[in-house]
């Protein structure tokens, strides 16, 4: 068996409270760069937009502010920022927010060193240095701050599309438990089952030895180290996910929730995510829900599909979720781990079907062609999945 593996590190990483204070040594490398920190308008109503001002009033950084971002970012808001901010010579981009916020900071940071338009990344390489990116998660879900993975919404197509590079990794990656504070049940509930779908699928996915050593790829399986760190992602998140939800103000359920995300994103920056995350492409070309509500929402399902792909795996996973379980048979323990993620989406008040979301059924053949079509992603989930078998997942989930 080959041990051999390879880990893409991302930037330098700063949690805990107080970390904002990071951002003097992060500048004092640098002459007075000009920064557009990208947010939205929760987070300025938060009051936490002006937590960061007032650290960059006091470091004499230059800087502007767009506070527009939108859920799930579309082609036409990257367009619209780049018609403002492509000829102001822009030093650093700073993601402050959720995955939407960071994610449109990251295309904004590859966009300005291009002619190409957004579309062209769809299915060519970024193989450029972007602009400096420094992400500040006021969510505990996506991951963001330390993938080279950015989710655009192309309404033309009817697509959620992920653009994937290392060179959209940020550079540096600021993590303080108290700006989640303020995070919504809802955002809490989305956010925090996408983390979990992340932490499952980089644990789940093939194994990085069973790719060809010229297997040229993003994401080319899991190995030792995204192991761990899924592990550990799991214990955290399903400890903590519903007392967060519950309990907005609980800081140790929010420190959890947000070192959970993290890891989650250190594991499948590199092992990948698979089956659950194609499916969502698809699904959200056509729904106005989060991605996360939609990759939750086919976890039970994709779980159960691949389960038996590699037993001795997904028993560790159900060790993770269920410690101490009792089971009479293999086909019980597969349906327990099936009913705790529908039960875990349901305390959550999060949705368990497809209908609840107003998918058309009609819709079903278009989304497996398109999910199948989703290699990137596909290539790694641990059972090969076709027209027939993928279509009959679509129908579960129904």
């Amino acid at each position: 068996m080959k041990t051999y593996w390879q880990y893409n590190f991302p930037g330098n990483i700063y949690f805990g409270e107080n970390s904002l204070d990071e951002l003097k040594n992060i500048y004092a490398a640098s002459d007075k760069p000009k920064t557009l920190v990208i947010t939205d308008q929760g987070i300025k109503n938060s009051g936490v937009l002006n937590v960061l001002k007032e650290k960059l009033d006091v470091f004499d950084i230059p800087y502007e502010i767009f506070d527009q971002a939108k859920p799930e970012p579309t082609v036409k808001d990257v367009e619209e920022v780049l018609g403002t901010y492509k000829n102001k010579e822009i030093d650093i981009l700073i993601g402050l927010g959720g995955g939407s916020c960071i994610d449109l900071a990251k295309m904004i940071a590859f966009m300005l060193k291009t002619e190409q338009p957004i579309s062209y990344f769809y299915n060519n390489k970024i193989d450029f240095e972007t602009t400096t990116i420094i992400a500040i998660p006021t969510t505990a879900g996506t991951g963001s701050e330390v993938t080279g993975v950015a989710v655009v919404n192309d309404e033309e197509r009817n697509l959620k599309v992920g653009i994937s590079s290392n060179f959209l990794k940020p550079k540096y990656a600021i993590l303080d438990p108290q700006l989640t504070v303020g995070m919504p049940p809802r955002v809490t509930a989305c956010s925090g089952i996408d983390a979990l779908v992340h932490a499952v699928e980089a644990y789940t996915s093939k194994n990085f030895n069973q790719f060809d050593t010229d297997y040229q790829a993003d994401f080319r399986g899991s190995s030792i180290l995204t192991n761990l760190f899924a592990e550990k992602a799991i214990r955290l998140i399903t400890a903590s996910l519903v007392d967060a939800f519950k309990d907005g103000k609980d800081i140790q359920a929010r420190s959890n929730m947000l070192l959970g995300s993290l890891l989650a994103g250190l594991a499948f920056s590199n092992a990948g995510t698979s089956i659950s995350h194609a499916m969502a492409y698809a699904i959200g070309g056509r729904v106005h829900s989060p991605h996360g509500e939609i990759t939750g929402l086919m976890l039970p399902y994709t779980v159960k599909y691949n389960y038996q792909s590699n037993e001795e795996k997904f028993d560790k996973l159900y060790d993770l979720c269920l410690p101490g379980q009792k089971f009479s048979n293999q086909e019980e323990k597969e349906n327990q781990l099936f009913d705790y993620f529908i039960e875990l989406l349901k305390s959550i008040n999060l949705p368990t079907k497809l209908s609840e979301l107003h998918v058309d059924e009609r819709d079903l053949k278009a989304m497996t062609m398109e999910t199948l079509d989703i290699s990137r992603l596909m290539n790694i989930n641990p059972r090969l999945a076709t027209e027939v078998t993928l279509f009959e997942v679509f129908q579960a989930a129904y």
